[in-house]
């Protein structure tokens, strides 16, 4: 089976200004829930006509495409699919979708949107003041969280191993934001345009591998306090996919060094033929 593309819609001829910003939404097996998402979505860019949003169906195993199909079939043309038959992981739907984007800006977000899409509105601003990349930091004591009594155990736990695995990676990677696996995040078209030929992750590694690059190529990113709906279970289970991420950090880590030497020779070079 091919991948279905459904292009990006153009700017109305009625709309005063062109889009520009393309919030991201992967999606995987959300078929439980995805009208209450469609219809959330909805709202918003009647609200916010310069806004676009993509669906990245990564390769559902339930029937998400054939019901998300149905719902943008009566919404906006401003809400659109793509879609491919394999399951790779958040990272390859988000490399084929910001390779999708056509907008200055993107913003990606979690499909069960745990971050309520006006909370987009704050990185968007961020990014048009000159952030390369501006990124939700669930830990900033501004930031607000909505959970069940419940769920009290459940993220207390996976904060402290959050947190721990955070410090570590700002150790040992060229990133100093506080929350590198908040599921919003944003960045210029621009931005991206240098970090994707670096980018080679297809899980939830891309975020770590997104702001490592980032960081070692300089780029302005900016933190800002979020409010938050903590969700459980959630898909990223420590572990499992702890000691591969650990693994990945250190291969990540050796590119880097690797990247740095290669720029200093290719300095050296130059230098030496003027």
């Amino acid at each position: 089976m091919p991948a279905t593309v459904i292009e990006l819609p153009a700017a109305r001829k009625t709309r005063a200004q062109p889009p520009n910003c393309t919030l991201v939404v992967p999606t995987y097996n959300a078929a439980t829930f995805i009208a209450q998402t469609v219809g959330r979505l909805r709202e918003f860019v009647a609200s916010h006509p310069r806004w676009l949003v993509l669906f990245v169906c990564d390769g559902c195993s339930d029937d998400t495409v054939e019901r998300l199909s149905a719902e943008l079939s009566t919404s906006s043309p401003a809400l659109s699919i793509h879609s491919y038959p394999c399951n790779h992981g958040k990272g390859h739907a988000l490399r084929r979708a910001l390779n999708l984007v056509r907008t200055p800006y993107a913003v990606y977000t979690d499909v069960d949107l745990a971050y309520d899409p006006d909370e987009a509105l704050r990185l968007l601003r961020l990014l048009e003041d000159g952030a390369d990349l501006a990124v939700a930091n669930r830990v900033d004591p501004a930031s607000r969280f909505l959970i069940s009594p419940c769920d009290f155990p459940s993220i207390y736990q996976r904060h402290r191993m959050s947190r721990a695995f955070n410090w570590w990676l700002r150790h040992m990677l060229p990133i100093e934001i506080l929350d590198t696996q908040a599921g919003l995040k944003g960045l210029s078209l621009e931005a991206w345009a240098k970090l994707a030929p670096n980018i080679r992750s297809d899980g939830f590694f891309f975020d770590v591998e997104l702001l490592a690059w980032a960081g070692a190529m300089k780029m302005n990113i900016v933190q800002t306090p979020v409010s938050f709906r903590y969700i459980d279970p959630t898909t990223v289970k420590m572990v499992r996919h702890g000691w591969p991420m650990i693994l990945e950090t250190l291969r990540l880590r050796t590119r880097l060094k690797a990247a740095a030497c290669s720029e200093r020779a290719m300095v050296g070079v130059a230098g030496a033929e003027q």
